[in-house]
């Protein structure tokens, strides 16, 4: 994975796995512009939403339930349960 620098100064986290070509990288995880309704948000750009694969806005607490079912994956190889 690599971690870089936008030309309009988000980070964004690629990985070349996903790509035909492994001099290319894609987009894994990036900080988005959009702007939440969270108090610190206008001071911190890349703070409200983060892009997930090139398609996917998450804001805080929709990352924080990624995480979470990352962190469950980690455990026990699953996601969580269906349903939940």
């Amino acid at each position: 994975m690599k971690l870089i620098k936008t030309e309009r100064g988000f980070l964004v986290l690629e990985h070349p796995a996903y790509l035909p070509r492994e001099s290319e990288h894609k987009r894994l995880v990036g900080e988005s512009s959009a702007i939440g309704d969270y108090e610190d948000s206008f001071e911190r750009p890349g703070s409200s939403y983060l892009w997930i694969g090139d398609h996917h806005h998450l804001n805080r607490e929709e990352v924080e339930e990624l995480v979470l079912r990352l962190q469950y994956w980690l455990e026990h190889k699953r996601l969580g349960k269906a349903g939940a």
